[in-house]
């Protein structure tokens, strides 16, 4: 009774706080078709529709039920409202990132969006070649200091705190697992986060963490989660987007509660699924672009945080 009582309790508060933020419902999954090959270098560039063009170049398939298609379904809705002519380009390797973003440069594009960490360097090196070009950098994890750059970041780590609580609750043996896509600090943060949320209300609660080692593997993404159950974990949280799906799948077999992340997974497996953590990608992204139709383009980061509704969880009905 204690442990269900104090499960309603956190529950209350997060969905409270998530209601106090008044932030942009989430973005639900967007087809694949979006995407448009890059132009060679050398083509002509390619006549606009509509109004100005905006590319967004992203490191991971849409289709993931997360930040990919977040991001396609806001960049179409600014193009509708705004008259934009918009286009999306998969560069899902890393060797491609600055020649794909140096292409549709040269082309004359107004802006170029860029997505994820990965993306930081190639950015770096080709918007200085471009002053007259405007960039958006979604997620960088870093201050990049350029008139024609704007950067948007998350204070993930918030919702993974509240996680903790969550799992802190949950858990029947005390022992959690965190899969993630890669080692980056913010995801290294996150996991820290997510400890310490369940220890500030179950001071015997652990996690162990699983580096999946990709973003786009749901294959990984069981294998990782199954070694995880095999250790003795009966709760495990994701960070690694697309690679999510696998986790779920194992989740399912195994019988074990999962906690998504960046969209709702909960019609996926209503019945392990017990909460995602919420960043708001393709809201924040829409807020910029919609700056730069009006004619406005405030460089520098923005960051998104709880309080101000880029950052929060949503509990599975």
């Amino acid at each position: 009774m204690k442990k269900a009582l104090a499960l309603m309790l956190v529950l209350t508060l997060s969905l409270s706080l998530l209601a106090g933020c008044g932030g942009s419902p989430a973005a639900s999954p967007a087809p694949d078709s979006g995407a448009q090959a890059a132009p060679a270098a050398s083509q002509e560039p390619a006549p606009a529709s509509g109004g100005r063009r905006v590319v967004m170049v992203i490191p991971q398939s849409l289709g993931d039920s997360g930040p990919m298609d977040s991001l396609k379904q806001n960049l179409e809705k600014a193009a509708e409202e705004f008259g934009l002519d918009t286009s999306i380009y998969e560069a899902l390797e890393p060797s491609q990132h600055e020649e794909v973003v140096r292409t549709f440069a040269r082309e004359g594009v107004d802006m170029i969006i860029c997505a994820m960490p990965t993306m930081v360097e190639a950015l770096k090196a080709v918007a200085p070649e471009f002053p007259d070009t405007k960039f958006c950098m979604v997620f960088p994890l870093e201050e990049i200091e350029m008139d024609n750059v704007v950067c948007v970041d998350f204070a993930t780590w918030e919702g993974y705190y509240l996680c903790g609580v969550l799992a802190g609750h949950m858990t029947k043996v005390n022992q959690a697992g965190h899969v993630i896509g890669a080692e980056q600090s913010a995801l290294i943060a996150n996991y820290n986060a997510f400890k310490a949320g369940g220890k500030s209300v179950n001071p015997d609660f652990d996690v162990l963490l699983s580096n999946a080692n990709s973003f786009d593997d749901p294959a990984k993404g069981k294998e990782a989660a199954i070694s995880l159950i095999d250790q003795g974990c009966d709760l495990i949280i994701t960070d690694c987007a697309a690679t999510a799906m696998g986790v779920i799948e194992a989740g399912e077999e195994k019988g074990v509660f999962i906690i998504g992340d960046s969209s709702p997974h909960n019609e996926i497996s209503p019945a392990v699924v017990l909460a995602d953590t919420m960043t708001q990608f393709g809201p924040a992204m829409y807020s910029v672009v919609s700056e730069f139709a009006n004619g406005s383009f405030s460089p520098g980061t923005h960051f998104s945080t709880l309080a101000e509704g880029g950052i929060g969880i949503t509990v599975s009905p």
